[in-house]
């Protein structure tokens, strides 16, 4: 079987940032998937659960409620190795179009109060891990990433090439 793309980003050379994962057709109509990496694989360590379900509810309500973003947004949730999210959004976007959404986004977490939405057993089905304060620092850590990135946080690490002996 072939690898699948996510499977082919050198995530020993990934930093935290925001990265189009990829854009697929369906019909005409583009979907573009984003990599929202909070962590640095293997160099930091992954979040806990707790945090992940938390941000999760949070940062999902806040993207479907988003007044300029709400009908565009499709999906977001948490990677299985628990070092960011994927954020799908219907429409051909770049980094820099969807940017100031995620930065607000992330900055509504960090400051975050009161009761995590859908954070009930009728509601949820384990709201019983969930972690507000490990989401809030979670989330201050990545929004800080976020205001001082450098292009090495927008752009996947490209394959090295390899030395020609002499």
């Amino acid at each position: 079987m072939q690898l699948i793309p996510s499977f082919q980003v050198d995530h020993l050379r990934l930093k935290p940032g925001l990265y189009v994962s990829r854009k697929d057709y369906i019909g005409y109509e583009c979907v573009t998937t984003f990599d929202i990496r909070m962590k640095r694989p293997y160099k930091e360590e992954v979040m806990d659960t707790g945090s992940i379900h938390a941000l999760e509810h949070i940062c999902a309500t806040y993207l479907r409620n988003d007044q300029l973003w709400k009908d565009k947004i499709i999906y977001f949730g948490p990677m299985g190795c628990r070092t960011g999210f994927y954020l799908i959004v219907e429409g051909d976007i770049g980094t820099d179009t969807i940017l100031p959404l995620v930065e607000r986004t992330f900055d509504y977490a960090a400051e975050f109060e009161g009761e995590i939405p859908g954070a009930t057993p009728k509601e949820c089905g384990f709201c019983v891990d969930m972690d507000l304060t490990g989401a809030k620092r979670d989330a201050a850590l990545y929004y800080n990433v976020l205001i001082t990135a450098t292009k090495t946080n927008f752009n996947y690490p490209q394959p090295r090439k390899k030395r020609q002996s002499k």
